[in-house]
């Protein structure tokens, strides 16, 4: 099971779309729906409209998701009443589990794909007119998806199904997918700061703060492995580090980082505690310095 979240500005063109019943080869059903006139998709769209306005300042209300299932799982899903009934069911517990509740909402069905979807549009101004939050929303996600898969006994993909794809991959981009791969999954399972350098450490990855040219100000972060560095905003978005202190929390609360010091695998010498800190008096012993230098910004 996954699911795709895209945020949307229109109600109307996402409505219809979930929600195209004349068009043949979707075949779309709407299984479920809350707080909307269902008469046709101008008034559920209007409905959403009229909830939304009541905060005109958020430019992006409108949220859709595809929760797609694999095709090993066509027998759990059958085009009937049981089937409908356990996609709404899963797919109004990856609502709740997401913290997505007391809004308007529609669950629609298409038919246009070997594999079991369905198409979710939901309101993020909730009934009492609050916003509901989508900070870290890629990294929850992944979770939820994860934890239902497991709790329905749905297929999970094998951890190399893409390596057909992989194969297809240049040795740079190969390089760049692996460590992408490797510090989300680090990432999801990591609750600090401590959590996420302690992880990384051990499955060889280095990091380490980016500064401002004769400045202690931090302005972004980087990954490396196997002697391949990346910023983490070019490697994915939420590896940026506004979107890491966004999650693990603010860094200066956890960690002391001193203007002279960076973070490395601790596998560079004696010079480096159990964090993996090296302090740049050491910069003359060349073993002792990292693989990678800091980049610099071009004026």
């Amino acid at each position: 099971m996954i699911a795709k979240i895209k945020t949307r500005a229109d109600f109307g063109g996402i409505v219809n779309y979930a929600n195209d019943q004349k068009n043949k080869k979707k075949c779309a059903t709407l299984l479920a729906h809350e707080g909307v006139c269902v008469i046709s998709n101008k008034t559920i769209a209007d409905s959403f409209q009229i909830q939304a306005s009541m905060r005109p300042k958020v430019k992006s209300p409108v949220k859709h998701v595809s929760l797609a299932f694999s095709s090993q799982d066509i027998s759990r899903f059958p085009d009937n009443e049981e089937g409908d009934a356990l996609m709404v069911e899963i797919a109004k517990k990856w609502m709740e589990q997401m913290g997505i509740s007391n809004t308007q909402y529609i669950i629609a069905r298409h038919h246009d794909t070997k594999h079991p979807h369905c198409h979710l549009v939901f309101n993020r101004i909730d009934n009492d007119s609050n916003l509901i939050s989508d900070s870290n929303e890629r990294i929850r996600n992944t979770k939820v998806c994860r934890a239902l898969t497991k709790e329905y006994g749905l297929y999970f993909a094998p951890k190399n199904s893409k390596a057909r794809n992989k194969s297809r991959l240049r040795p740079y981009q190969l390089r760049k997918y692996n460590l992408r791969s490797a510090t989300l999954d680090v990432l999801a399972v990591s609750r600090s700061w401590n959590d996420f350098l302690g992880i990384l450490k051990s499955q060889g990855i280095d990091m380490r703060f980016n500064r401002t040219d004769n400045s202690d100000k931090i302005r972004g972060i980087s990954f490396c492995q196997n002697e391949y560095s990346i910023a983490g905003s070019k490697l994915d978005r939420d590896l940026s580090f506004n979107s890491l202190c966004a999650t693990l929390g603010n860094v200066a609360a956890e960690l002391v980082v001193q203007p002279h010091q960076a973070i490395t695998s601790g596998g560079g010498g004696g010079a480096s505690n159990e964090l993996g800190w090296r302090d740049d008096k050491d910069k003359d012993n060349q073993r002792n310095e990292p693989f990678y230098k800091p980049s610099k910004r071009r004026r």
